[in-house]
């Protein structure tokens, strides 16, 4: 069995060993490096090149979104799933405009915290529920006059999509077939001009159509 290699960063030495306790429970998964700043993190994920990061937002010096937005930019394979006390929007919306795949809280428990490691792995979207919560409110609000040709559908199957929902899911959700919640999110990649969802959920919080 191939593991998951992962790099944990956090400058509480307690939190990392609590979280590296949890991660030991399953043999799937390896912690391959430990970083307790921004810049002690760039390094330790350049020489590793683990296959999740699991990063807190606030560290000193080079923050936690510094540090992932540069890795994200280098080595855009690596999947990132944040760690935080914060739940704020604002802190959301930053954290997928610098390559976030997923964002916990720190409360969560072990089976939430595999859950995301193997949904974000495999190339999904994973969110604490509460932050599924924010991003579904987020939904519907245009302030871009580029999202003038953006449907009142779309925008909701974009805010699903954001809250990590699957495909089936949001037909179930919203009563449509998964044919016609493919054909919303490719017309929203041709009209945002972005190429997969990441980019079109990143672009969209830029935009104001989630968030802010």
């Amino acid at each position: 069995m191939t593991r998951i290699r992962l790099v944990l960063a956090d400058d509480h030495p307690m939190i990392r060993a609590g979280f590296k306790t949890l991660l030991a429970q399953n043999d799937a998964f390896e912690v391959a490096g430990e970083a307790d700043n921004g810049q002690e993190l760039i390094k330790v994920v350049s020489s590793v090149r683990p296959d999740v990061t699991l990063v807190d937002l606030h560290m000193p010096g080079t923050n936690g979104l510094e540090a992932m937005e540069k890795l994200h930019a280098q080595f855009p394979s690596i999947k990132f799933i944040v760690l935080t006390m914060h739940e704020e929007r604002e802190y959301v919306q930053k954290a997928l405009k610098a390559g976030a795949d997923g964002y916990l809280l720190k409360n969560i428990d072990r089976e939430e915290l595999e859950n995301a490691i193997y949904t974000v792995f495999k190339g999904g979207k994973y969110f604490s529920p509460e932050i599924t919560a924010i991003l579904a409110e987020s939904v519907a609000r245009p302030s871009s006059t580029e999202l003038a040709e953006i449907t009142p559908r779309e925008k909701e199957v974009l805010g699903l999509v954001a809250a990590g929902h699957s495909t089936k899911q949001i037909a179930d959700q919203l009563g449509i077939s998964i044919r016609t919640v493919e054909t919303h999110r490719i017309n929203m990649l041709k009209k945002m001009e972005v190429s997969n969802s990441a980019e079109l959920i990143r672009k969209a919080f830029e935009l104001g159509i989630l968030g802010s």
